[in-house]
C-alpha cells in the first residue's frame, strides 16, 4: 500500500525528493494500517487539491488497493507535524 500512495504522490509533486510515506500498524487492529504523506510545503496544495478532491482521489485507490488485499487502510497528509483530518463531505438535502 505504501508504495502505491508514494508511486502516486511523487508523480503529483514539484519535488518528488522530498516526498516521504511513513506506514503504521493500527494499534489494537492487524489488518488496519495508517499511511502518512508528507511533502515538500509549496506542494501540499497539489496534493489536497481543490476542495480536496486529489487526496480524497488517493484515499479511494488506497481502499479500493487494501479491500482487493483483505486489509483496512487510512491516508492522513502531515503538514507542519500534524496529520490533516479526512475531509468528510456532508450530505446535502434537496427539498
Amino acid at each position: 500500500m505504501k508504495q502505491l500512495v508514494e508511486y502516486i504522490v511523487s508523480n503529483l509533486v514539484n519535488h518528488p525528493e522530498d516526498v516521504v510515506i511513513e506506514e503504521e500498524k493500527t494499534p489494537g487492529e492487524e489488518d488496519s494500517s495508517n499511511i502518512i504523506i508528507q511533502v515538500n510545503p509549496e506542494d501540499i496544495g497539489r496534493v489536497i487539491g481543490r476542495s480536496g478532491k486529489v487526496i480524497n482521489a488517493i484515499r479511494q485507490i488506497a481502499r479500493i488497493a487494501a479491500i482487493q488485499k483483505g486489509v483496512r487502510v487510512r491516508v492522513d497528509l502531515k503538514d507542519d507535524g500534524q496529520p490533516q483530518p479526512q475531509v468528510q463531505e456532508a450530505p446535502t438535502l434537496e427539498e
